[in-house]
C-alpha cells in the first residue's frame, strides 16, 4: 500500500481476487512500512475499522490468504476491514479455503488487548481450542507432572546421590504443573461444550 498525504491508496491485493471478499473496504496494508506516514498499523486503523491477521493455526506464524509465509522483502499484511461483520465474513472464508490457518480479528487499539474473535475452520478447531484441547493438555500436564515428581522422589530416596534426577524432575514439574493449570482453567472455561 502506498501511502500519499497521509491517505491510503487502495490497491487490489493478489489474495483477495481468490477470496470472494472483494469488498472495496476491504483493504491490505503491510504492518510496519517505513516509507508510509505512519509508519505503523494502528495508526492506520480508525474506530469502526477492524484488522485481520491470518496465522498458522498450529505454529501461530504469520501467513497470507493463501496459507503462505510472507517473504522477508514484502513485510507482513493485514487485512483492514470496514466492519466486524465484513472481518468475520472475510476470516470465515480464509479458514474454510485452509484449514491449516487461523485468523485473529482487532479493532483500533491493535494488539493491546485480547483479540476481538480468533476464526478457526471447525473441522479443526478441537486441536488448537475447546474443551477436547483442554481435557489434553490437563492430560499431558498431569503426565509429565507426575514423571517429575517420581524423579524428585527417587532422587531423595538416593540422598540426592543422582543429582540430575532432582534437577530434571523439579523442570517437568514446573512445565508439567503449568500445562496441567491451563488444561483445567481451559476445561472450566469450556465446560458448556460438553
Amino acid at each position: 500500500m502506498a501511502m500519499n498525504s497521509g491517505r491510503l491508496a487502495h490497491r487490489t491485493s493478489p489474495y483477495s481476487r481468490r477470496l470472494k471478499s472483494n469488498s472495496p473496504a476491504l483493504i491490505w496494508i503491510r504492518i510496519y512500512d517505513p516509507f508510509r506516514t505512519p509508519a505503523h498499523w494502528t495508526s492506520l486503523v480508525r474506530p469502526g475499522q477492524f484488522a485481520v491477521f491470518i496465522y498458522d493455526a498450529r505454529t501461530h506464524v504469520a501467513r497470507d490468504a493463501e496459507g503462505r509465509r510472507f517473504d522477508s522483502s514484502g513485510g507482513i499484511s493485514i487485512a483492514l476491514c470496514g466492519d466486524l461483520p465484513e472481518a468475520i465474513h472475510f476470516a470465515g472464508e480464509v479458514v474454510a479455503g485452509h484449514s491449516e490457518l487461523c485468523c485473529e480479528i482487532y479493532d483500533h487499539e491493535g494488539k493491546s488487548k485480547d483479540p476481538l474473535q480468533v476464526i478457526y475452520n471447525p473441522a479443526v478447531r478441537s486441536r488448537y481450542r475447546g474443551l477436547k484441547y483442554s481435557k489434553r493438555e490437563t492430560f499431558w500436564g498431569s503426565v509429565v507432572l507426575l514423571c517429575g515428581v517420581a524423579l524428585i522422589i527417587v532422587d531423595f530416596a538416593r540422598d540426592l546421590a543422582w543429582i540430575w534426577g532432582y534437577v530434571i524432575g523439579l523442570k517437568l514439574t514446573v512445565v508439567g504443573g503449568s500445562f496441567l493449570v491451563r488444561g483445567c482453567v481451559g476445561w472450566y472455561e469450556h465446560r458448556s461444550e460438553s
